[in-house]
């Protein structure tokens, strides 16, 4: 019995031991994929609806100042009736507003507009309706 102590070799249980830790980590990394891909799907969500919200406000700003009616502009619609195109989960609305020197709504024109345009999208995390909203102000001088 002497010579198995001098023995080098890994024991069974050492076998599991490892085997059991390296199946922790991989499965830890494993579970931040999915995070990592939602994550991903939220961010391109937002910069998409930053740049419909842009063209929304570059639509209203192409008009001049008397021709802006109040009110909706643009109503609140799908911004694609294709379900494969990928704006079809978008839907955006453009609200113009008279302001008054304070900023606050008004019904009078005192020579400001404000342009609000919304933006909104289904979360992918099931987290819900989301939104992006851009404003502005236009002046009549």
């Amino acid at each position: 019995m002497a010579y198995l102590k001098n023995q080098k070799g890994i024991s069974l249980i050492e076998v599991v031991a490892s085997i059991a830790i390296i199946s922790i980590a991989f499965f830890s990394i494993i579970n931040i994929f999915p995070f990592s891909l939602n994550n991903s799907r939220m961010a391109q969500n937002i910069t998409s609806a930053a740049y419909l919200a842009q063209a929304g406000m570059e639509e209203a700003l192409s008009i001049v100042y008397e021709d802006l009616t109040t009110g909706e502009f643009e109503a609140r619609t799908r911004l694609s009736d294709q379900e494969d195109n990928f704006l079809y989960k978008f839907e955006r609305e453009t609200i113009i507003s008279y302001v008054d020197e304070n900023l606050e709504e008004s019904e009078e024109d005192a020579g400001l507009k404000k342009i609000e345009v919304n933006v909104y999208w289904q979360s992918p995390i099931g987290d819900g309706e989301k939104n992006y909203e851009l404003k502005t102000l236009v002046s009549d001088k």
